[in-house]
């Protein structure tokens, strides 16, 4: 049963994230996110999916330990702190917080959601995100309006990425070109045919 659909007079008016899935998750499910004061369920990565977010985990981590800057996450959920929604809670399929962002969190990741805004994101698009695509933009509108400062959209099937910055403006990058970490992640260049391959 969806948090929704239980009784008001069995719930706070307002939860946490983290209250709201404790109280409410199914057995079962994969994992959550926190939406306007609702569970969405989150499916379980494909074989594809699983293998890109490991496949970039993988060497945002080599670059990590080679040049240090901050921590790599898969998965980890993020309260957005939306003005319309101060609890909505996205995880990310991979992401990057700088040092500076983990030290204004308390100096250590969270037990429970960070509090603090990834400075990159990537999402892994997938057939389950093909069925859901208004949720899909949703999530990647909310990262950005949170304050993502680089967010890579990858599409392994059709060999591309989108790469979306706060400001609105968007790039495609086609398999021959590479994912670059910027002004976030000074140096990292992945090409696409290898995150890929």
């Amino acid at each position: 049963m969806r948090e929704s659909e239980r009784g008001a007079a069995e719930r706070p008016s307002r939860l946490t994230a983290e209250e709201a899935i404790s109280l409410y998750a199914e057995p079962g499910v994969h994992g959550y996110e926190y939406v306007n004061g609702e569970l969405e369920p989150v499916s379980p990565a494909n074989p594809t999916h699983g293998r890109v977010i490991l496949e970039l985990g993988h060497h945002l981590l080599n670059h990590i330990d080679a040049h240090g800057g901050g921590r790599v996450y898969a998965d980890a959920g993020f309260v957005l702190a939306l003005t319309n929604d101060p609890e909505r809670m996205r995880g990310p399929d991979v992401a990057f917080v700088s040092d500076e962002r983990i030290a204004a969190a308390g100096g250590e990741p969270p037990r429970g959601f960070f509090r603090v805004i990834p400075d990159l994101a990537a999402e892994i698009f997938s057939p389950t995100n093909q069925r859901e695509a208004r949720q899909f933009a949703q999530r990647v509108r909310d990262l950005l309006d949170a304050g993502v400062r680089l967010l890579w959209v990858i599409y392994p099937d059709a060999r591309y990425a989108v790469v979306h910055r706060p400001d609105g403006s968007a790039r495609i990058i086609r398999d021959d070109e590479a994912l670059d970490g910027e002004d976030v992640l000074p140096g990292f260049r992945l090409p696409l045919n290898d995150l890929l391959r």
